[in-house]
């Protein structure tokens, strides 16, 4: 349930940006100039693409498990003010090739799942087919 809704919202906040003029998500201008964004579309349309996926879907919120509240494969804490409104970029958190990255969310019982590139690329390939 939880992921439909983030996927629902991720395309809500894409229609917004849109739907203001732009082609791309308001969270990649913390990764690319706005010049590199135009530029990209006009002579990378796909790879836009990709980006605009990457920043909506490369991570998930979800309650963080009993099990998991002191596990070792916790990297960290991050802070979010905005449950609503995560950017990976301003926190300079990148997907790795092949693993799961797990971020204990301060002052909550949230955990941040940064997904695995391999896994991102798979689910970027099923939604554009």
């Amino acid at each position: 349930m939880k992921k439909i809704f983030l996927l629902l919202f991720s395309i809500f906040l894409s229609d917004i940006s849109n739907a203001q003029g732009k082609s791309f998500d308001v969270r990649l201008l913390s990764k690319f100039s706005e010049i590199e964004l135009i530029q990209m579309e006009k002579n990378n349309s796909e790879t836009l693409k990709y980006w605009n996926f990457f920043a909506a879907n490369a991570f998930q919120i979800i309650a963080l498990p009993s099990q998991k509240s002191n596990a070792h494969e916790i990297r960290g804490q991050v802070k979010i003010i905005d449950l609503n409104n995560v950017n990976i970029f301003d926190m300079k958190l990148y997907p790795l090739p092949k693993d799961y990255q797990y971020y204990r969310i301060e002052e909550s019982n949230k955990l941040l799942v940064i997904f695995s590139e391999e896994q991102l690329k798979t689910k970027y390939s099923k939604q554009i087919k």
